[in-house]
Parts: structure tokens; C-alpha cells; sequence
């Protein structure tokens, strides 16, 4: 049986008028022959999409692609230059932190207060604050002005509430990135509950979050549906948007060297070369790092990884003369700069490498561990030594690509997950 529809989106759009000057707002409003002076903006285009009950879905999208626009004409604050849209259902929204709130008010009278608006009685709020204060562990600071509290204790106080009304919509955009690691996963945790009895919206930049909630994925970008499908489909169209934007602004200052085509299979690959500028690299350059990639084992371009699969690193390197003993490597990082993992073939393979004066295309191949889900850097290296830990470095290339960890259906319990061999129970003498 077919579930009911509760969110019916069709050719919406929503354009704004923008101007250059504030005055010309008031030339505009005057003018005995109503000249224009603003230039239209579409924010979202022509977009549709239904949601059904109990459904859980996902919005993503670069920053200013449409995402939080439509959440707002969703929940009725903006209203639609053309299309419709249809919601059915009792809505609670959490659009940005603390929405709502009185920064004079304690989050008792916030908590009050926002509940009221959203349709509840004194006495149905009465009945659920301790469980709302629970959720939100804000302690004595119930009683405080919320002008006083951290942005971890404001999100954690909007999210508890949001969620006591027991909406059968249920939409959020991006607030909980605020919070820390484990409040994070307890709501992951209870929208994951609620899903039995509420729909839920979901906006973020977290992909192991949408990997692991939603069952479907809106994929948005300059304010037009790119994408409609499954969660890791989606990830990855959005990580080739990501990616995309990035390669045109750095490549476009530098004409691409001319990768040398010993291997017609691997060159005919659909996935582009990136250029590696000269402020991202270091070293005694006597051997170069012109261009990288990454791909999967079809040598088509990796956006997104799980554990166990297949990652190819190619490089296009030019000596300046004859090298013996070139060790090849890399180096993964987290977003704050932490190596997580790397080799080099040095180490690896017990092997270096002699190539000859001019360019050369290298290929490195390693399987993908079951780490922390998150967005990672690559950086990649040219030695020459014997030694894995001492040589000489001739270019790093740093913080040159980038990937995607996803874990959908599975917890990291750290920065690796380590597998438990043995588990015995024996009685006590």
C-alpha cells in the first residue's frame, strides 16, 4: 500500500528582486512609468518533489543553492513566486539556532513560550518539560536568560523543544551542526525513533548523517533539482559539485600540462585531472608533481568511500633527470590538519623506483580502512632515499584531493573502528 503524500512540491519558484541601491527600491515603487530599476534572482527554480509519510528525506546542496529558501516556503514564512506547494500535517521547524527564542527570556519562558505558538497548552507543556530539559542536559541554566547560553546549549535547548510538540512534520536545516559529537548522535538516535509516527526534512552538510537517516536525497544546486534518488547517489552528485567548483577556480589560472598516454585504459577514464598549483606544493622540486586524481577500482572518478573498497591514486610527476631509489607516498588528514593514515612505497612495498628525465604517470592503489565518517585531504609525495622515514623530499603536494568517509548502518567508535577477535564470560573464583 502506497503512502499518503504529505509534502507535494510543483514547478516552484521563488524570485527575488535585487537592487543596487536602496534608493532605487524607491524610484522603482515612484515612477510615473514604472521603470525598472532591480534585476530578478531566482532562488529556486521550477522544482518538484513529493514526500511521503513516515519518509525520510534529505536537502543538500552548496551554500546558497535554494535550500534554506525552501524550507521556509515549506513551513509557510515565504510564500512562493509561482508553483505550489501542499503540506499536510502539524510542523515543527528548527531553521536556525534558537529560532524564536527571546534572548531575555530564561529557556524555561522560551521553552513556554515557543510551545505555545506551535499549539500547545500550559498543561500538555507541564506535563513534558522535564522531558524536554532532559533531553536538552542544560542543567540549572533552565532558569538563566538564554542571551547567557553557549551555542551548544541554545541548539540543544531549540531541538528539545522542537521535538515535544510531536509534529508529524518534522523539519531541520542545519542547526544541529552546532552541537557537539554525542548530542549529535542522540538526535540522530530520536529522529530515527520518530520516524514510525513523523516525516522528517532534513538539511546538512553532514554526510554520514544523511547516509545513515534519510531514505532519499534532494540533491540542489543554483536553486534547480539536480538529483532525486538514493542517499549515496546523492552524496556523491553533491561531492562532484563540491569538487567541481573547486577544480574550475584553481585550474583556471594555469594552462593544464600534457599528460604523457602510456596507458590508453586509465587515460580514456572520464574522470579529470587536477592541476597541482605552486603554492600547494614544497620541496626540492627536482622531481614535480604536476596533476593527481583519485578514483575507484573502475577508474572512474571517487567521490564517496566505505570501507573495503578500492582507492587509485594517480599522479603525473616530471623529473627534471635521472633518479634512482624515487619513493612515492601519502598522507591523509582530518579538517584540522591530524594525519589519520598514510604510506609510502618505501615502507609499503620495500621498493623504490628508477625513472628517467621527464614525466610519468603514477599510480598507487590501497584499500579504503573503516574509519570516522567525514571529509578528508590527501596529500601526496615525492622522495628519493632508501629510508621510509629519512630521504629527500623533491614535492609535496598538500591538501590536494579530497574525499568523502561514509559508514551507513555502522558506528566508528573512535578514529578507527578495531575489530573484537574473542569475547568469553567465565565465572568468578
Amino acid at each position: 500500500m502506497e503512502r499518503e503524500i504529505v509534502i507535494d512540491v510543483r514547478n516552484l519558484r521563488k524570485t527575488y528582486r535585487l537592487f543596487k541601491r536602496n534608493s532605487d527600491r524607491i524610484k522603482e515603487t515612484f515612477h510615473p512609468f514604472r521603470k525598472k530599476y532591480h534585476h530578478p534572482f531566482d532562488a529556486i527554480k521550477d522544482l518538484s518533489f513529493q514526500v511521503r509519510k513516515g519518509e525520510s528525506i534529505g536537502i543538500i546542496g552548496r551554500n546558497g543553492s535554494g535550500k534554506s529558501t525552501l524550507l521556509q516556503i515549506l513551513c509557510n514564512i515565504l510564500q512562493p513566486t509561482s508553483g505550489s506547494v501542499t503540506v499536510n500535517g502539524r510542523i515543527s521547524a528548527l531553521l536556525e539556532l534558537g529560532a524564536g527564542f527571546n534572548p531575555e527570556f530564561t529557556g524555561r519562558e522560551n521553552v513556554y513560550l515557543s510551545t505555545a505558538i506551535m499549539g500547545l497548552s500550559h498543561e500538555e507543556v507541564e506535563s513534558r518539560f522535564d522531558t524536554i530539559t532532559d533531553f536538552a542536559e542544560i542543567g540549572e541554566f533552565i532558569d538563566q536568560p538564554v542571551k547567557l547560553y553557549s551555542s551548544g546549549m541554545y541548539v540543544r535547548l531549540a531541538f528539545a523543544t522542537a521535538i515535544s510538540i510531536e509534529p508529524e512534520l518534522l523539519i531541520v536545516d542545519e542547526a544541529l551542526a552546532v552541537g557537539d559529537i554525542f548530542f549529535q548522535q542522540k538526535c540522530i538516535a530520536r529522529m530515527k525513533e520518530m520516524l514510525s509516527s513523523c516525516t522528517i526534512v532534513f538539511v546538512t552538510h553532514d554526510m554520514h548523517a544523511v547516509a545513515n537517516l534519510c531514505e532519499r536525497v534532494v540533491v540542489i544546486d543554483g536553486g534547480l533539482k539536480l538529483f532525486e534518488g538514493s542517499p549515496l547517489e546523492g552524496i556523491s552528485t553533491y561531492t562532484k559539485i563540491i569538487h567541481n567548483e573547486r577544480f574550475q577556480r584553481q585550474d583556471s589560472t594555469r594552462p593544464q600540462e600534457v599528460v604523457p598516454v602510456d596507458n590508453p585504459v586509465r587515460h580514456t577514464s572520464g574522470a579529470p585531472w587536477k592541476h597541482v598549483p605552486a603554492d600547494a606544493k614544497g620541496g626540492a622540486n627536482e622531481i614535480e608533481i604536476l596533476q593527481v586524481r583519485l578514483l575507484g577500482e573502475d577508474y572512474e572518478r571517487k567521490e564517496t568511500v566505505m570501507a573495503g573498497q578500492t582507492c587509485i591514486i594517480q599522479m603525473v610527476v616530471e623529473a627534471k633527470n635521472n633518479k634512482a631509489n624515487v619513493i612515492f607516498g601519502y598522507t591523509l588528514k582530518d579538517r584540522i590538519g591530524n594525519a589519520i593514515f598514510g604510506e609510502n612505497t618505501c615502507s609499503s612495498l620495500q621498493e623504490s623506483f628508477a625513472i628517467a628525465a621527464g614525466q610519468h604517470l603514477v599510480t598507487i592503489t590501497f584499500t579504503w580502512p573503516e574509519i570516522y565518517p567525514a571529509t578528508y585531504t590527501f596529500t601526496l609525495g615525492v622522495g628519493e632515499g632508501n629510508d621510509p622515514f629519512v630521504h629527500t623530499i623533491h614535492c609535496w603536494a598538500h591538501n590536494i584531493l579530497s574525499i568523502s568517509a561514509l559508514s551507513p548502518g555502522k558506528g566508528v567508535h573512535g578514529i578507527f573502528n578495531n575489530p573484537i577477535l574473542e569475547c568469553s564470560i567465565g565465572s568468578v573464583q
